[in-house]
């Protein structure tokens, strides 16, 4: 015969279990699916992934079931939203409204972002598709059509063509209080499309996933590529394009294991456009061969180099020291000449004395060669070097390492089979230096940059 205490027992977990099925009207979920984890939709949606939860979640959360998960335990439920719509969930598409239809409207189209908990550190925003109006092809300005993320000094402008980018975007932890009586809560991210273009023709679709510290980009990485072999692009790489002022961003690619060094080269032989060329480093490459497949070099010194704001040097042009006077000029006292003994080791010369030699990069040494470094490109993409001064190379007569490039070649006076560029500093990481808009008459000469990037085994 059963006890009294074990009925009473028996009692008391029933009675919790109808507590946790019927209260609040919220069903039980006896079959937990994986933690709210991404699974592949199925069905006639633009969204390509959801999130497994059980069915009533689901419902509750105004998804939509697309398809089984976890062994049909639950359902791969698909949130999207359009303009005026918040995002509450992990994963989310935004679409523009009519998506797949393109979209002429004139109107704004903005959605609120909110974290999911306080745990999430940035979004992840693939750009499925990304068409709107072009930057204005002179300044490089997004002054009409613009997606913007984020307010205040922290938010991201862009415009154009950007379908297949990406990028990482670090949310604000701020708190603010909504309506009196309410605890402080997550401030949310506002996401607008801003149309000024007039009647153009306008597409995209962004999946907008929220990510933990765990899944989150390294710090200043606004894109994060993590596979050994790939393309980096800056934003409105396009045949009709532009690339976008004001943009000063790194693009870093994780080191996978097995591998030491990256190389970098251009996608194509017109790939690379970034103000107009000035002289190259010809008379320091060793036996150049000179034929159809060179990259072009333009020999003309322009005045105007890039659209930063910094200072534009143009020098009168002076006699080219021979190569070992070059190498000495680093590493011999400078009291040698007069002055003050101070060793002139670094190629970064132009800091330091009266600047009797000044450096201007890619090979370039000695007052009055142009060349392509920081102080000659106000526009430019930044690669790390193997070191801070000095670089054996193959060729031993280049034998410095210029992290800035610029101009109309990736390579100046190389040819484009030949033309790469290595590095082994980690993180692997290109930057791009795109000054406040300036005016450019040849919008050609202002494509961006396409590199294609391949890592290195150790071996």
């Amino acid at each position: 015969m059963l006890s009294c205490t074990f009925i009473k027992s028996i009692r008391i977990h029933i009675n919790y279990f109808l507590l946790g099925v019927f209260t609040l009207g919220k069903v039980l979920n006896f079959f937990p699916v994986g933690g709210e984890r991404e699974c592949l939709a199925t069905g006639h949606h633009v969204a390509r992934s959801g999130i497994c939860l059980n069915p009533y979640d689901c419902r509750q959360r105004d998804g939509t079931a697309s398809g089984d998960c976890a062994h049909g335990l639950g359902v791969c439920c698909v949130f999207e939203v359009t303009c005026g719509g918040t995002v509450q969930n992990n994963l989310t598409y935004f679409s523009s409204p009519g998506f797949p239809e393109l979209w002429s409207g004139e109107e704004d189209c903005k959605i609120e972002i909110e974290k999911t908990h306080a745990g999430i550190m940035q979004l992840k925003i693939d750009f499925i598709h990304f068409t709107i109006g072009q930057p204005n092809r002179r300044t490089g300005a997004c002054d009409e059509d613009a997606m913007i993320l984020g307010e205040g000094r922290s938010n991201l402008t862009l415009c154009g063509q950007n379908h297949k980018q990406h990028v990482y975007y670090t949310l604000s932890s701020a708190v603010e209080t909504r309506e009196d009586g309410e605890l402080p809560s997550t401030r949310s991210t506002p996401l607008a499309f801003r149309m000024r273009g007039g009647d153009h023709p306008r597409l995209w679709l962004l999946r907008i996933a929220q990510m933990p510290l765990a899944y989150s980009a390294p710090h200043n990485c606004l894109q994060y590529l993590t596979e050994s072999n790939g393309t980096i692009r800056s934003f409105n790489f396009a045949s009709n394009g532009r690339h976008l002022a004001s943009q000063e961003y790194r693009s870093c690619i994780r080191r996978n294991t097995g591998f030491c060094t990256i190389r970098y080269s251009p996608c194509d032989s017109r790939s690379f456009r970034i103000g107009p060329g000035g002289n190259g480093p010809e008379d320091l490459i060793a036996d150049p061969v000179q034929n159809d497949d060179m990259m072009p070099v333009n020999d003309q010194i322009q005045e105007e180099e890039g659209s930063g704001a910094e200072p534009q040097i143009v020098e009168p042009p002076t006699p080219a020291p021979g190569l070992m006077n070059r190498i000495w000029s680093y590493i011999w006292p400078s009291w040698i000449w007069g002055q003050s003994r101070t060793w002139h080791w670094s190629p970064y010369i132009q800091n330091y004395g009266d600047e009797v030699f000044p450096y201007y990069g890619y090979g370039n040494y000695g007052k009055g060669l142009s060349g392509y470094g920081r102080q000659k490109c106000g526009d430019r993409v930044t690669i790390p070097c193997e070191n801070e001064y000095f670089v054996s190379s193959s060729v031993f007569s280049p034998g410095v390492c210029d992290p800035h490039h610029c101009g109309s070649n990736f390579c100046p006076g190389m040819r484009f089979e030949d033309c790469h560029v290595e590095s082994s500093i980690s993180p692997f990481a290109v930057s791009m230096h795109f000054g406040p808009p300036t005016i450019k008459e040849n919008p050609e000469d202002n494509i961006g940059v396409c590199l294609r990037y391949k890592q290195v085994p150790c071996n």
